[in-house]
């Protein structure tokens, strides 16, 4: 049955235990407006409905299980500022951290799911060298704090993650132009370009792969519906073995890995040729760090603000009026100092009808 107020079909059994849980959540304090939101920012992608909705369906049916995910995940937030951070931070900050993590190309797949690329080269000594000098900072309490080095690690990928599900999956969810445009997007597919890589580097990766599993795990549930690792070397099984003991196994289960023979079918299948890598045989040009290359019905379905009509670097948010009209906005700081709070774009009227 479809019960009205989830967000996704769900039977009869399951409708009730969701509203079990969203009760249970109301109870705990864990759908009250965080204290660090700024004026007019949405809760989407935080503790909205749909939000509820993946931890819920994280904890297999155990209501407690999924409410402590969600309570750790409110205090992880809390612990390390993130809000806060999501206001203040030093776009090159964010920026750097793109180039670490899988990022939104711009581009969706056949159903509407963000398409995250990430470049296995990048994970060079130099980078991992530098993920591990901002992972041993301290904890920023205030990126606009004059003294400080700026957020740690943990703080940087938890506002980089949380562009995902503040900005990128409502922006989708808000399109139309897709197979089933009620439906909420929630989840993203993940391509990775691992023809570079070596079985030194897998060894070298572990740390990295251990720290973003447990933060994931945490924070954002149920936000990869599959994983598709490109163009793998003959000796990948050798690397998987090493990388996949120090990642959750609903995440190893999600992994489809590709030798390059296979890559331009597989991708084929879900993601149309020009939103494909050039280097998997598409039409699409992918460089690591890159910010997002907008699809046409992206473009389309915003009223843009902005002369370029493109995003900008730094974290991004949506914000909402007294009439419910949508904003995009820019957020973050050019020195560390000085709120951004660039109006982008508002989406169309048609978009979110």
């Amino acid at each position: 049955m479809k019960d009205k107020s989830a967000p996704i079909d769900l039977n009869e059994d399951e409708a009730e235990q969701f509203l079990t849980f969203k009760r249970l959540c109301a109870e705990n304090g864990l759908v009250e407006r965080p204290r660090e939101l700024g004026a007019g920012d949405v809760q989407d992608g935080i503790n909205d409905e749909l939000t509820l909705f993946r931890y819920f369906k994280a904890g297999r049916l155990n209501l407690q299980r999924s409410l402590q995910q969600l309570q750790d995940a409110a205090d992880f937030h809390e612990k390390q500022h993130v809000f806060r951070m999501y206001q203040g931070i030093r776009i090159k900050d964010f920026e750097d951290t793109r180039k670490l993590y899988p990022h939104w190309t711009g581009r969706r797949d056949k159903r509407g799911l963000p398409i995250l690329m990430v470049d296995m080269a990048h994970y060079n000594p130099a980078a991992l060298g530098h993920w591990r000098q901002t992972r041993d900072m301290p904890c920023c309490p205030d990126p606009m704090m004059e003294s400080t080095e700026g957020p740690n690690m943990a703080q940087r990928v938890t506002v980089f993650h949380d562009s995902l599900t503040r900005f990128v999956l409502p922006l989708c969810t808000a399109m139309r132009d897709r197979q089933k445009p009620t439906t909420p997007i929630s989840n993203a597919v993940y391509v990775v370009d691992a023809s570079a890589v070596s079985v030194k580097q897998g060894w070298d990766l572990k740390d990295f792969a251990q720290e973003i599993s447990s933060i994931l795990i945490t924070c954002y549930p149920e936000t990869i519906e599959r994983i598709l690792v490109c163009n793998v070397p003959s000796y990948f099984s050798t690397i998987w073995s090493i990388l996949k003991k120090w990642v959750d196994p609903i995440t190893v289960a999600k992994v489809v890995v590709l030798k390059k023979a296979d890559v331009y079918s597989t991708l084929e299948t879900y993601i149309n040729k020009e939103h494909i890598p050039e280097k998997f045989g598409g039409g699409f040009t992918f460089n690591n760090g890159m910010l997002p290359d907008l699809d046409n019905g992206i473009r389309q379905g915003l009223h843009w603000l902005t002369p370029t009509e493109s995003l900008p670097p730094g974290p991004i948010k949506f914000t909402e009026d007294g009439d419910g009209k949508r904003m995009i906005v820019g957020t973050g700081t050019v020195d560390g100092k000085t709120p951004r709070n660039v109006k982008i774009a508002t989406l169309e009227q048609e978009t979110v009808q």
